[in-house]
């Protein structure tokens, strides 16, 4: 079957927290539909070593960057733009804070939450803007909490919401100059960090990870947890030119788990 041409191939691509996880195959991805493609990550290890299996797809570059620091987060888009010689699209991908309730959650935690889940995306999104041309598309991966609290992850369930005012206010901004910015929603996606929450969900409870995984799976009416690739494909359909005028949307990616209607 002759492959449907996306119009990614030959985009200039920054992809943030890309050295595993949803970060990874959004990376991943991008190469395979031929777009040029700079990863970042604070952990220079799992950094290179990303690279070195993403470099057998296509061109690739990387920059060590850590998201809770807006002065990195600035100097990625410089340095990220430089390197491709201009910037089409950028995906924001980051980290999680730390699990934890109000009672337990320290100051400190709340202003280390702010750095990593906001002011680093606001950064980003303000450099990204500044360096794109008409069609530039800017997708920032948010999480299910921005409709639906998970018990125990409070940093993430106050924190990330201010990130759909960010994806409006922005692309009504930079729409006119002919910019997109939209957001996805990811729900439970085997990640490092899924398997992390399930063992903290399993002390707390006192059961093993098999029955809180089947506890998360039974409230997901695909019964099935998601695959990073689903996620990432998401990520190529709105940088694709599938979706021009796709602006200011946030679009869920989880197996319908959310019960909200707005």
């Amino acid at each position: 079957m002759e492959k449907i041409d996306l119009g990614i191939k030959g985009k200039k691509v920054i992809v943030t927290a890309s050295s595993k996880g949803i970060g990874f195959a959004i990376a991943k991805r991008f190469l395979e539909e031929g777009a040029e493609v700079v990863i970042s990550s604070h952990d220079e290890r799992n950094l290179i070593k990303a690279f070195e299996e993403l470099k057998q797809l296509g061109k690739v570059d990387y920059i060590r960057a850590d998201l809770s620091k807006p002065e990195d987060v600035e100097k990625l888009i410089d340095e990220g733009y430089k390197r491709l010689s201009g910037l089409d699209v950028l995906v924001y991908v980051t980290g999680s804070p730390k699990p934890g309730n109000l009672e337990e959650l320290k100051n400190e935690d709340w202003a280390d939450a702010f750095n990593l889940l906001l002011m680093s995306a606001v950064v980003a999104v303000r450099e990204a803007g500044k360096r794109m041309k008409e069609g530039g598309r800017i997708i920032l991966s948010t999480s299910m909490t921005l409709k639906q609290p998970i018990d125990n992850l409070d940093l993430s369930n106050v924190v990330r919401l201010s990130l759909s005012g960010l994806i409006r206010v922005a692309s009504r901004e930079l729409g006119p100059r002919g910019i997109t910015v939209n957001g996805i929603m990811p729900g439970w996606t085997l990640t490092d960090r899924v398997s992390q929450l399930v063992k903290d969900r399993a002390r707390r409870e006192g059961k093993n990870e098999d029955e809180v995984l089947k506890d998360i799976v039974r409230d997901v009416p695909l019964k099935r947890i998601g695959k990073p690739e689903e996620v990432a494909n998401v990520v190529i359909f709105l940088a694709s030119n599938l979706a021009t005028y796709v602006n200011g949307a946030l679009i869920p990616v989880d197996g319908g788990i959310l019960r909200c209607i707005l």
